[in-house]
């Protein structure tokens, strides 16, 4: 992989160096924490609303991150613009991204979701190309080529297994996507300007931003919340608090160090893990074995992400 370049991060007790094959686990990893956490996502944003599941795991997340970050002790003065970079970014990602994503679960189910965040590689390939001075070579270029056919194949088969096509459904989806993606952007664009920045802190700054969005759109809404989350059974709400952890706090942990260094437009065609794995899950869940399309989008997977560490 040409365009990530070998770093060290310093971890809290010593150095350790990471390397491009690191810096995509970490975020293969991100990936398949939130489309796990998605499926149950998915139930309670149907149960309650999009705004209620995002809200939960935002606020455990921002619990979490602040921990981590009074443990870790790496806080760093950060300057203004960044801060409003972060901020922005996580009313535009966390908050208005993942309503309209969660939306789209309640309809398409979190793995026909998940699988327009192919289109995330085209997005901040543009971003990469011209604001970071990021380029794409020929392996790259094929494998986003591989990432889109898998949304191709994907979509196919739903078309073919409900007979019509939910474009209302499919365009929440894309308003999420597309929001997540201007949140990247601002994210990438905030460790550009201080690349001293820590992983933790910036969670936390734009947990912050989703949550003071969230309190502007409805000031009620935490009371709703908290009530809700009170009334539900110790199963429903152990599995609500995992899901936010790993969904949110964990995820965001490992996509964000990636982040950190890698090329972008790259970096986010692993998105393509996430409709993959929750597919997976989803044929185990219901006892089904893996269908043809599947079979042939998981292909195109391996043969992208070969081309991506080649």
């Amino acid at each position: 992989m040409t365009h990530i370049k070998h770093y060290s991060i310093e971890s809290a007790n010593k150095g350790s160096s990471l390397n491009s094959l690191q810096v995509y686990a970490l975020a293969i990893g991100s990936n398949l924490a939130f489309s796990t956490a998605s499926m149950v996502f998915s139930v309670y944003a149907s149960r309650f609303s999009a705004m209620w599941m995002n809200q939960f795991k935002v606020f455990i997340a921002f619990v979490a991150f602040a921990i981590a970050m009074l443990i870790d002790q790496k806080l760093v003065p950060i300057a203004p613009y960044p801060t409003t970079l972060l901020l922005l970014s996580g009313i535009c990602g966390l908050c208005f991204g993942d309503i309209f994503l969660f939306r789209s679960f309640t309809t398409l189910g979190a793995g026909r979701s998940l699988v327009l965040f192919s289109f995330q590689p085209l997005m901040l390939g543009i971003y990469g190309y011209f604001f970071l001075g990021q380029s794409f070579s020929v392996n790259q270029t094929l494998a986003v080529l591989c990432m889109i056919i898998c949304i191709l194949i994907f979509m196919l088969e739903r078309n073919k297994s409900v007979g019509h096509w939910d474009f209302k459904s499919f365009l929440w989806a894309f308003f999420g996507i597309t929001l997540d993606a201007i949140g990247i952007m601002l994210t990438r664009t905030a460790y550009q300007a201080d690349p001293s920045l820590e992983t933790f802190q910036v969670n936390v700054i734009r947990c912050l931003g989703a949550l003071v969005a969230f309190f502007i759109i409805s000031p009620k809404s935490y009371a709703k919340v908290a009530v809700d989350f009170i009334d539900l059974r110790k199963r429903e709400k152990s599995l609500l608090f995992v899901a936010a952890f790993f969904g949110c706090f964990l995820s965001l942990t490992m996509y964000l160090a990636a982040l950190k260094y890698a090329h972008v437009g790259t970096l986010t065609s692993i998105a393509i893990t996430g409709p993959v794995w929750v597919s997976i899950l989803e044929s185990l869940y219901h006892r089904r074995l893996p269908n043809t399309y599947l079979l042939c989008a998981f292909g195109f997977f391996l043969t992208g992400f070969y081309l991506m560490v080649a």
